[in-house]
Formats: C-alpha cells, sequence, structure tokens
C-alpha cells in the first residue's frame, strides 16, 4: 500500500506549543509532504480541502483532540465531492489527547516517524490499522456534520469549559479535568459557572427520536461516545451491549451528590451508579433538544435556533496504528 501524506499541525496545541512538533522536526527530509498549521483561527477545510481533493489519501494529525476533530470533519466534508476517505494517523500534540489514547500511533519518535515515510512508497507495505466508528452531529444550520468521538452536554459540558477556563492556566488535560471532577466532589453546590450558577445543576434534555422513552426531562448531564472507555481509566458505559454509540445521562436531582460524583469518578459499579440516578444504554442513533453547552472532543458546538442535534455513527474509519 502507497500513501500520499499530509501533515496537519497544532503549533498552539500545548504539548507542541512546549516540547515542539516532531513532524516538523522531520518534515525537512520530505519536501514531497505538504504541512498544514491549524492554530484553530481559520478553518481547517480552507488548507487542508484542496489536498485531499488532489488525492492526498493520509493525514498524520499532530494536536488535541480538537485537531482530530477538525481533521475528521474536514474529511466528512469533502466525502460529499466524491473524495474517498483518507486513513488518519494520530500522534499526541494536545492538552487531553483521548484519540491518541485509543486509536493513535503506538510509535511517535522521529526515528520511527521517519521509518515509516521511507517505507511509503512500497506497495508491499502494510501498516496495522484498526477500524473505529466516530460520532456524526448534524443540526438543521450544518451542511456536513461534525465528526468526532466524546459529546457531553450539561453539567459535564460545563465541566470541559470550567476546566479550560479556570485550571488550564495551572495543569493540563486529564489532569485539571480530575482537578476539577474533585473540587466538585468536595464543593459541588458552591462551585460556580461563569453565569455565576452553579456548575452542577438540572438542564433540558428532551430526546425526540423514534426510540425515545420519555418525551422531556431535566438531566444532570448526558453523555455520548463510541469508544468504549475514556482517560482516567474511566467506563461510563455499561448497558451498551453492542450498539455502536454508548449513551449515558444522569438524572436531575442526583441522590446523595458527593457520594454520586465519587463512585462516577472512581468507576463503581453499574448497579450503585443506578441508584445515584444514572442511566447507561447503547443506541445507533438519537435526536435530541437541549439548551446547551454541547461539546464534542473538548469543543463547544454552535447553538442552531431550533436547539436540536442529531447523533449518528460513520462508517469504519482507518487509524494508522
Amino acid at each position: 500500500m502507497t500513501q500520499s501524506p499530509v501533515f496537519v499541525i497544532n503549533p498552539k496545541s500545548h504539548k507542541v506549543n512546549m516540547q515542539g512538533s516532531i513532524l516538523t522536526q522531520i518534515a525537512v527530509d520530505y519536501g514531497d509532504i505538504p504541512i498544514v498549521n491549524f492554530d484553530g483561527r481559520t478553518p481547517l477545510d480552507e488548507a487542508l480541502s484542496p489536498l485531499l481533493q488532489r488525492g492526498r489519501d493520509t493525514i498524520y494529525v499532530e494536536g488535541g483532540d480538537g485537531t482530530v476533530l477538525a481533521a475528521l470533519t474536514t474529511c466528512f466534508a469533502n466525502r460529499s465531492s466524491g473524495a474517498p476517505l483518507p486513513r488518519l494517523a494520530i500522534l499526541p500534540g494536545g492538552s487531553t489527547n483521548l484519540a491518541h489514547q485509543v486509536l493513535g500511533l503506538k510509535q511517535v519518535d522521529a526515528g520511527a516517524l521517519k521509518q515509516r515515510l521511507d517505507q511509503r512508497h512500497q506497495g508491499n507495505l502494510r501498516p496495522e490499522l484498526t477500524a473505529h466508528k466516530a460520532l456524526l452531529i448534524e443540526t438543521s444550520e450544518t451542511k456536513t456534520p461534525f465528526v468526532g468521538f466524546l459529546l457531553s452536554t450539561g453539567s459535564l459540558a460545563r465541566l470541559m469549559l470550567y476546566t479550560q477556563e479556570n485550571l488550564h492556566g495551572k495543569t493540563r488535560g486529564w489532569v485539571s479535568i480530575a482537578r476539577a471532577i474533585f473540587q466538585l466532589a468536595l464543593f459541588p453546590r458552591s462551585t460556580k459557572y461563569a453565569d455565576g450558577q452553579p456548575l452542577i445543576r438540572p438542564g433540558q434534555f428532551t430526546r425526540i427520536d423514534s426510540d425515545a422513552s420519555e418525551e422531556t426531562a431535566e438531566k444532570a448531564f448526558t453523555i455520548l461516545s463510541t469508544f468504549r472507555e475514556l482517560s482516567l481509566g474511566l467506563s461510563p458505559f455499561w448497558g451498551r451491549g453492542e450498539a455502536p454509540i454508548g449513551f449515558t445521562h444522569a438524572a436531575w436531582p442526583i441522590r446523595r451528590l458527593r457520594l454520586g460524583i465519587a463512585k462516577a469518578v472512581l468507576g463503581g459499579a453499574p448497579k450503585s451508579l443506578e441508584r445515584h440516578g444514572l442511566t447507561s444504554e447503547g443506541c445507533s442513533e438519537l435526536v435530541f433538544r437541549t439548551e446547551g453547552p454541547v461539546i464534542l472532543d473538548g469543543e463547544e458546538l454552535p447553538m442552531p435556533k431550533d436547539k436540536t442535534f442529531k447523533v449518528s455513527v460513520s462508517p469504519d474509519l482507518e487509524f494508522i496504528r
């Protein structure tokens, strides 16, 4: 299998910014590989889409989960124009690197990458591949879907934003998220969001697809993913079965709030979590309406006027390991 790669580098991702870019280090040896620097200010598709349309079939992504989200979303935007979906090779470059943890390259040092790239023109090259589905997030205002792996709403989405705004300056990534969760476990009602209200509070979450078992309900949070496990050893999807999407939601109020948060963080048994109002199930598609915020792989999604989101799954995507 030959490869025609492109490098996508986020110079502002935490690890790249602090330690430098591995792809930039080796790019000088490969003048035929285009480099796209993506810092989140200019849409990635402006620079990446023309390269995909000219036949680039492998994307090396060095950045955090938000950079992977931007790359996958661009891939699907070009799928409608007939371009095949490229393979992704993910390096850890951000403050959160869940996509790399589950699907990324196993060897990311410069020597291993150069050896891999030196072999890309060999027709007998058979890299290790992992196939995995992603979440497709559509609204009435999107032409093509957002494509990622972990979606959250309500208090959990606010936790992500709170962490970015208040704690990333001290620690980064899942360490700072763990700090925020620990703070919530100790002070669940006094930890305040940017609007001055408690971070953990009820929000409207109305599932409106054909499989909905209830018309409307107040939820503390919801979380959906095609992954079975998350960082920090969390396994929040216990009723999923073989469904492609794990869907866990917490009723409001959370019974015995401090203990419920602690059990969720420490990986409590399903029956124990259910006693605190958490429910986990599996699905292949759902449509919901919410007041927001809605976070996908660490990035806040724009809220459509009808406040409605459709979640489905992609075909199998290929990730080079």
